[in-house]
């Protein structure tokens, strides 16, 4: 069967792997020439100067862009509609309950697992029970040093108050501008409850652009998913390039090298903890759908989140798959999913908690009980925060080790250690993202059964985005 003919999961998987394996032969060769130059720090210098390097960026960022493109149109006419909807029926209050009560149960469990593993494994101690950084030089860790000075910077917990300012935009451009989700969301929400309020044929008027708008944004989408095994092969492409060119020379690190790869797999198998067996068990006894179905469903999604490690990014895409392959009705994915990608992010709470609790360990310090609690409470509201702050997991883990800091006294430095976290941090990403949004995605299925939804995932093959799917108005 012909390439363009496969089921696009398929396709966007073959652009991962091709992808995968055009950004390890890159590398491959520029740590060949910066041995044989007798500098194996210049490999990373050297695959950002390659042409070939610069095409998959360019190309990356292209279908990047495209899908960020979609987001202001799609997300607001979406909401908008959705809301109206829920207006004219009295149900907006009642999904607005759900849908956050199901974001906190959600995160919290995704931080227990994560604080769970990190215990059990301990890989920031070593043998002899010390902190693997006690008495170790981060001098190999400069460059990631200033990486995280310019990221986070004079970040502090005030920082995080902002995701309260944002939710009123002064201005519904400069938000549309600077990505400001979280403003455009608030702003459509109260559009769509007035719209039902408008008198005469004015609010049916409005409700015919906005549904135009909504109709041709997914028409876009469409033609966007076109291309994505292009675009997820040459982000990814770009980033095992880059990732393995500065990762290779392993004399860069200290024997220390061991213990964040163990944090590393760790926080890996703390994700796939929950991303497989917390939500099949959402999927199974409580949305009642077949999660393997679900899972195949979201495949298009859960890729493009995992290359562009970004879950607003992918919010066309997660919402094109959980209405048209996944069956949830217009009005529940416009209305969950879009408030999902900005506060409801496992994947990165289960992080900061990791992240956290290992600096610590690294640093010989073993938290007790009443403060590792104050670090789940902290990356629970952290998270919530997240999508307005650059860098915003990091930003995150600088402020949960402010607080821990604050505990213990004595003037010890907890994020001077932060630093190691960047080695594997991109990789980590991109697991946290998929997780994201694959959270976002059984939400909405789950909230859609509560409301009486019963076309979910009904077909035995999920169908392509673009096609009819087994959806419920």
């Amino acid at each position: 069967m012909a390439f363009w003919r496969w089921k696009l999961h398929w396709q966007i998987l073959l652009g991962l792997v091709l992808g995968g394996l055009l950004g390890y032969l890159t590398a491959a060769w520029a740590l060949s020439s910066a041995k044989a130059a007798g500098d194996v720090t210049a490999a990373g210098d050297i695959v950002v100067g390659r042409f070939d390097f610069m095409i998959y960026k360019l190309i990356g960022d292209m279908f990047l862009n495209a899908l960020k493109l979609i987001i202001v149109p799609l997300v607001t006419s979406s909401i908008v509609l959705a809301v109206a909807t829920l207006a004219a029926k009295g149900g907006f209050r009642r999904l607005g309950v759900k849908t956050l009560f199901y974001y906190l149960c959600t995160s919290t469990l995704a931080i227990l697992i994560g604080l769970t593993l990190i215990n059990l494994m301990d890989p920031g101690f070593s043998s002899d029970g010390s902190g693997i950084l006690v008495g170790q030089d981060l001098g190999a860790f400069a460059e990631e040093a200033e990486q995280l000075e310019e990221k986070t910077g004079g970040k502090t917990a005030s920082d995080f108050l902002d995701v309260f300012r944002e939710m009123i935009p002064p201005n519904l451009f400069g938000a549309a501008v600077g990505g400001n989700l979280l403003g455009l969301i608030v702003a459509s929400m109260v559009a769509g409850y007035f719209l039902t309020r408008l008198a005469g044929d004015l609010g049916s008027l409005l409700q015919r652009v906005v549904k135009a708008i909504y109709e041709l944004s997914l028409a876009v989408t469409d033609l966007v998913l076109k291309f994505a095994p292009i675009g997820v092969g040459m982000l990814v492409a770009a980033t095992v390039a880059e990732q393995y060119a500065r990762l290779g020379p392993e004399d860069r690190f200290n024997e220390f090298f061991g213990g964040i790869v163990l944090f590393s797999l760790t926080t890996l198998a703390a994700l796939i903890l929950h991303f497989v067996v917390v939500m099949s068990l959402i999927l199974l006894f409580i949305a009642r759908v077949n999660p393997l179905r679900h899972y195949k469903a979201m495949a298009p999604a859960l890729m493009t989140a995992f290359s562009t490690a970004s879950s607003s990014a992918t919010l066309p895409v997660t919402i094109e798959c959980v209405e048209e392959r996944a069956g949830v009705s217009n009005k529940t994915a416009s209305f969950v999913l879009p408030l999902g990608a900005t506060v409801n992010m496992d994947g990165t709470a289960l992080y900061e908690c990791v992240a956290a609790i290992f600096v610590c360990q690294a640093l010989g310090i073993d938290l007790t009980f009443g403060q590792q609690f104050m670090v789940v409470v902290v990356a629970l509201l952290t998270s919530v925060g997240v999508a307005g702050v650059p860098s915003a997991s990091l930003v995150a883990i600088v402020v949960i080790l402010q607080q821990v800091q604050n505990q213990l006294g004595g003037g010890m430095d907890l994020v001077a250690a932060l630093p190691i976290l960047l080695v594997f941090d991109r990789p980590l990403d991109m697991c946290r993202t998929a997780v994201n949004i694959f959270s976002d995605s059984v939400g909405a299925v789950t909230i859609a059964r509560t409301e009486g939804e019963t076309g979910l995932l009904t077909t035995e093959e999920p169908p392509e985005p673009g096609e009819v799917g087994p959806k419920l108005d």
